[in-house]
């Protein structure tokens, strides 16, 4: 990234326009360099040129000072920083130079990237593979449904950055691995966001990331559904949850949540050399059945910690929920032993990540308002 004068004489043009925070990000926030995220706060967002460039106005906390960076797609279509201004003395003058001299030359010059900068290749999720015999019918609906657009823009820009580190990302997402490649995209985007650096060495654990001289591994799993081609988004309101509810939180659930992890314990990953020494989490979504994960994240803590909620009533005759040590998950004849904590090996897991939003309306949402998608496709986001 090279540095030019902020030449803030001249006429003023129109050639940069104002964009928003939330299309910068969804454009240029994977390819940010963490220095630059944890040392600086982003005051206003341009572009020009239908995108060619786009440009942020930063504010440099330590010193107080502004600088303008100029971004640009590389050949592989990722926006990376190309350029930036000398410091400026305030917001505004970094929006005058963008209006003037400087912004006119970023337009003139043809952007260059280092070569020993440039991350992995990543992947086309939508590339047409051309050997399968059936296609996930979510996918289909994210491929080439209108109402999809948003989510399928934002996800071609975050998969540019994902390298297919176990050669099966493109054709999971596209058949029987959907919802768990979703919710890995998902994980990605959301370590990017929270500024981890990725370390893509090993292709297991999923993410090895690292930040203030830490690192920290991952490993993504799903609950899933025996029918691996099932959805667990489908169109219309979503189903209710199981009549008998709490028997099923507390036994049921509990026992599909324990599968998954154990699963991944068994893989014994900290006996791996990168890995011993560092933290390794193992994190877990929910899609065994149609917006299941609406109501299923009430039974993990009932399994991670051995404990079940109790109502009882205190000495001034008000109603209290207590937790209090529970029993074994029990289905038919089948035992699953309560409190994965406390488990064998168990000790080796730094912790669960969990999240009921790793979904394709995540990216949807986040898409929409990023400006992606049909104009005509409203959402409407509310609580059931």
């Amino acid at each position: 990234m090279t540095e030019a004068h902020p030449d803030t004489q001249g006429d003023e043009h129109r050639l940069f326009e104002r964009m928003s925070r939330e299309r910068f990000d969804a454009l240029a926030l994977w390819g940010m360099p963490q220095q630059m995220r944890e040392d600086t706060l982003s005051a206003s967002h341009w572009s020009a040129d239908n995108e060619r460039v786009i440009a942020g106005v930063f504010h440099v906390i330590a010193t107080k000072e502004f600088m303008c960076v100029a971004f640009a797609r590389d050949t592989a279509g990722r926006y990376r920083p190309f350029q930036r201004s000398h410091f400026l003395p305030s917001a505004r003058a970094g929006e005058l130079a963008l209006r003037r001299d400087f912004g006119r030359g970023l337009l003139t010059v043809q952007p260059e990237f280092p070569a020993d900068d440039a991350p992995p290749k990543g992947v086309d999720l939508f590339a047409n593979l051309g050997n399968i015999e059936r296609h996930h019918d979510a996918y289909v609906m994210l491929r080439d449904g209108f109402n999809q657009g948003a989510a399928r823009a934002l996800l071609e820009e975050v998969s540019r950055w994902v390298p297919d580190l176990d050669g099966n990302l493109v054709r999971d997402f596209q058949t029987s691995g959907y919802s768990a490649r979703v919710w890995e995209l998902y994980l990605w985007a959301a370590l990017r966001e929270l500024n981890f650096d990725m370390d893509y060495t090993h292709a297991a654990p999923d993410f090895c990331v690292r930040r203030g001289g830490e690192t920290v591994f991952v490993e993504a799993t799903t609950v899933n559904s025996q029918d691996t081609f099932s959805s667990a988004i489908r169109a219309g309101p979503p189903p209710d949850a199981p009549e008998q509810l709490w028997p099923f939180l507390e036994n049921q659930m509990p026992q599909k949540f324990g599968s998954p992890l154990f699963s991944k314990m068994k893989k014994r990953y900290w006996e791996k050399p990168h890995v011993a020494g560092h933290p390794l989490l193992l994190a877990i979504a929910d899609f065994h059945a149609p917006a299941s994960m609406r109501w299923s994240h009430a039974a993990l803590p009932f399994y991670l910690y051995g404990l079940r909620m109790v109502t009882t009533v205190d000495t001034d005759n008000h109603l209290i929920e207590l937790f209090v040590p529970g029993p074994d998950h029990v289905v038919g004849g089948k035992v699953v032993p309560t409190n994965f904590f406390a488990q064998p090996d168990a000790e080796h897991v730094s912790g669960v990540l969990f999240s009921n939003a790793g979904t394709i309306v995540k990216f949807s949402r986040m898409g929409t308002r990023a400006g992606f998608g049909d104009p005509w496709v409203s959402l409407e986001r509310f609580m059931f």
